[in-house]
């Protein structure tokens, strides 16, 4: 049976370990060489988005003397110029830091620069765009602060010692007659002399400092400003000639540098190894998403570099979303550079903790090319109140120790929900080693649970699954191993499950020779590796040119028995033969446990994994699917039984969370009803469409109300009310909507003409395309009045209605689409409403803070990620 539920293959081949990331919005980012590659898993042989990398200037840190070129410190920096650009490290933020709520992409290039970039929201265009450049800003800071060298001059006083001293030693007249024209001496040896790079600035261009450097301003028409540099590329011995020559010929003004009158720096070779060090980043790792003081979101970037440092780098969510104006970001904020090692850091893994409701601590897990390892935690209150470089943000808390001395190429986290004050630490090494390390968060003792040689190569790949009870790894010997993680221990399995297969698999893995990293998907039921091939096992005319590496999906659903089912349920189905009654049953345990982990937690609904497996259990174990339904929806573990009693139905959907009613309603659109329709499931879905409408049209009466009591104060919220008349007029339509909701309808009556200064109430709508009435009949769509028969044919247009307010869609606008119930969005709901467990009806909220929250693009009735509606040739999201 084919283990591999698709691959697809790529232009380039990556060159570093854990070269690939799957998205928090069900994307695939793979870093093959110069581009990025970014995939949609459910149509891998669709479009495809690409960050192409683009030559990156180095940063004018100083130049050194001829003398110094050859010191120690030097060689590496002289060696190590790369001639192409090539991704180093990758990875995605969660759902929100974009225009259109979705992943912000982090790039670390091999020459140190990191670059965030965003998708092509309105471009029509399948190249991502750049919209900060952290390693400009991260620059700025040193040169701000002079590169931590207070003790002696500063830039510009040293540069003049050096000029004044190269003057009266006749240094630069030498300097001006090349070495290769002056012959060997005896007994020296002709060579060629090396290349260098250096770079001369452009007078002509302004600088316009580093805040438009990085600008977040999504405008596509405004065009930012940046520094101009030329590169020439010299012998090494003309290469002192070429910066200080302004001074050697006697001009009357020096070179232009950033558009003043001054050269740079003249440093020794020890500073300027210092200064390329720690503007060389190597690795980047997103935090997860943190609330602040103000009910706002954030997260940290942290990025290490080769000096050992790790700058934390601050980056709020928007205040508002919108599709089709650019939205304006605020800059990354650097709150702290922290000296966490002595030499290169080359992995970084974070994890938040929540000992209290008071206490909560970010974790961050870093690892060193000197083979060690260690954990700092931050308060996330103080962070909270961050605002600049004022001391580190973090403190270390333990330290690993170990024999081995092996540098660190992979690290991976994990917090289980049980027990919550230990912490599942796992180190790759280059040797091919795998550790596990159990931190006790409570006392801050760490213990070495298991270690073994689990690959002959470099471990290139690891990643926590299932709540810490999976471990997969994979390594550059070409090998991917899936370890249960059970008392503390290591036991492999088998990494590929057997599963009734969806779609025609391609297995190249036999054509392959490295593997480069692996991800587990938001659902947790799929893994993707990639790999390079090897160019001598393809046809060298058709394959070999275009195919450098490829991504596998691997199904890893049916590995471990998350939360055990009661095995005396019948399967009956001669298909499912197939498979053995525990696999099927370790499958329906983990298709459980992943619904409800999407239950209980804030993450954003990604559920594209978990659909495909149930569209397969459906094709060749109905039955058995039904009973797993049925037991998530009525929380009943013992229950064996497929019929739910449709009296039971109201009671169940009005008790639970809107969080588990948007499952309820991906399921039944993209599972249950997908081929045939059911009595059971029609109704399923038609009752809980009912209460999240009642919830909603509740949510939006009750912020008018109280926006009404805290506008009276002096209190203004940031969510704006709209559709309050549409809503008003499809309860008075209603008579079936319960008691609760007709009387807050009636308490919006009798504010009277109040209701206009804290809301936007208007019952008259007209349509776009010929100003006749249109009279509210659905909250779907609406037909328009017609123009006047006397005059012309009556003509009825059909206009769409948003789902969100109820109110008429913009015909002058692109709107928002959700790609799940095909519903259109026009005005955004709050936060708040999606992360609700209790239906508003209910009336035991905080009103305050309730409504206080900012609109978020998601779907009411679905709760997915909505998004504008792309061509078919460009790249889209598929999250369900």
């Amino acid at each position: 049976m084919a283990a591999h539920y698709q691959a697809t293959t790529l232009i380039a081949s990556p060159s570093y370990p854990n070269a690939i990331a799957w998205s928090s919005e069900n994307l695939v980012a793979v870093a093959s060489g110069h581009v990025i590659t970014i995939l949609n898993p459910a149509s891998l042989d669709g479009p495809r988005g690409i960050a192409l990398l683009r030559p990156s200037d180095p940063f004018p840190i100083g130049v050194v003397n001829r003398d110094d070129l050859f010191e120690p410190c030097l060689v590496p920096t002289s060696l190590a110029r790369d001639t192409e650009p090539c991704a180093r490290s990758i990875s995605w933020s969660q759902q929100g830091f974009a225009p259109n709520a979705s992943c912000l992409l982090a790039v670390c290039t091999v020459d140190g620069h990191v670059n965030l970039y965003r998708p092509p929201v309105y471009e029509l265009c399948d190249d991502w765009v750049k919209v900060a450049d952290i390693s400009q800003l991260l620059f700025n800071y040193y040169q701000d602060i002079n590169f931590g060298e207070d003790d002696g001059p500063d830039l510009f006083q040293q540069e003049e010692l050096n000029n004044e001293h190269t003057h009266g030693t006749g240094y630069a007249g030498e300097l001006q007659e090349p070495l290769s024209s002056r012959g060997p001496g005896p007994g020296r040896r002709k060579r060629k002399p090396a290349r260098v790079e250096s770079y001369v600035y452009n007078e002509d261009q302004d600088d316009l400092g580093a805040s438009e450097d990085a600008d977040f301003s999504l405008n596509p028409c405004s065009k930012t400003m940046k520094r101009s540099m030329k590169k020439i590329v010299k012998p090494v011995h003309e290469m002192a000639v070429v910066i200080r020559q302004g001074v050697s010929q006697n001009t009357k003004e020096p070179l232009s540098c950033n558009g003043e009158n001054k050269l740079l720096p003249h440093i020794t070779a020890k500073q300027y190894a210092y200064r390329n060090a720690v503007l060389s980043s190597l690795v980047v790792a997103w935090s997860p998403v943190l609330l602040a003081h103000d009910a706002s979101r954030w997260c940290i970037l942290a990025v290490g570099s080769k000096s050992g440092d790790v700058s934390f780098w601050k980056i709020h969510k928007p205040v508002y979303y919108t599709i089709d104006v650019c939205t304006v970001y605020r800059d990354p904020i650097l709150i702290g550079v922290l000296q966490a090692h002595n030499s290169w850091v080359s992995a970084m893994s974070w994890e938040v903790f929540s000992a209290s409701s008071s206490k909560c601590s970010l974790l961050l897990a870093t690892g060193c090319t000197d083979g060690s390892v260690k954990i700092w935690s931050g308060d996330i209150k103080e962070l909270n109140q961050c605002t600049d470089v004022k001391g580190v943000p973090f403190s270390l808390v333990t330290e690993v120790t170990t024999i081995s001395s092996a540098p660190v190429s992979s690290i991976s986290s994990s917090l289980p929900a049980q027990p919550q004050y230990e912490l599942n630490l796992a180190v790759g090494r280059v040797s091919g080693s795998l550790e596990t390390w159990t931190f006790d968060l409570c006392t801050n003792i760490i213990k070495n649970s298991s270690a073994c040689h689990a690959h002959d190569r470099v471990v290139t790949g690891l990643s926590w699954g299932l709540d810490g009870h999976c471990l997969y790894s994979c390594s550059q010997d070409n090998s991917a191993r899936c370890w249960i993680f059970e008392k503390n221990h290591l036991q492999e399995i088998p990494l590929h499950t057997n599963f009734l297969e969806q779609k025609e698999s391609t297995n190249l893995s036999e054509v392959s020779d490295r593997c480069y990293g692996l991800t587990p998907a938001p659902g947790e039921l799929m893994i993707a590796v990639v790999r390079s091939l090897d160019p001598n096992m393809l046809d060298q005319m058709y394959q070999a040119r275009t195919q450098k590496a490829v991504v596998e999906f691997i199904w890893i659903g049916g590995q471990f028995l998350g939360i055990p089912l009661d095995k005396s349920i019948h399967i009956c189905s001669q298909q499912s033969a197939m498979l053995s009654v525990t696999n099927l049953l370790w499958w329906g345990s983990n298709i459980f446990w992943s619904l409800k982990k999407y239950e209980k937690s804030q993450t954003g609904l990604v559920l594209w994994d978990v659909i495909a497996a149930l569209q397969v259990i459906k094709k060749y174990a109905p039955t058995f699917l039904e009973i797993i339904l049925n037991k998530w929806i009525s929380d009943d573990q013992h229950c064996v039984s497929v019929d739910i009693p449709y009296e039971s139905i109201n009671d169940m959907i009005s008790k639970a969370s809107s969080r588990k009613l948007h499952l309820l309603n991906i399921i039944c659109r993209k599972v249950m009803l997908s081929s045939h329709s059911t009595d059971l499931w029609n109704n399923l879905l038609a009752s809980s469409e009912r209460e999240l409408r009642e919830r909603l049209v509740a949510f939006t009466f009750s912020a008018v109300l109280s926006r009404t009591s805290y506008f009276l104060k002096g209190s203004q919220n940031r969510w704006f009310p709209v559709g309050v008349a549409q809503m008003d007029s499809w309860v008075s339509m209603n008579s079936g909507v319960c008691n609760q909701l007709k009387s807050l309808s009636s308490a919006i009556k009798d504010l009277g003409r109040r209701i206009d200064s804290v809301c936007e109430y208007s019952v008259d709508e007209t349509c776009a395309y010929c100003s006749a009435p249109v009279h509210f009949e659905s909250p779907d769509v609406a037909l328009c009045g017609g123009v006047d028969p006397s005059i012309a044919p009556a003509e009825r247009h059909k206009l769409s209605r948003c789902t969100a307010s109820m109110r008429l869609c913009s015909v002058l606008q692109p709107i928002w689409y959700c790609a799940c119930c095909g519903g259109m969005v026009d005005k955004l709901v709050p936060e708040t409403f999606f992360t609700m467990m209790t239906s508003p009806l209910g009336g035991n909220h905080d009103e305050e803070s309730l409504y206080s929250a900012p609109a978020v693009p998601l779907c009411p009735f679905c709760g997915i990620l909505l998004q504008r509606l792309t061509p078919e040739f460009l790249l889209s999201i598929s999250p369900v």
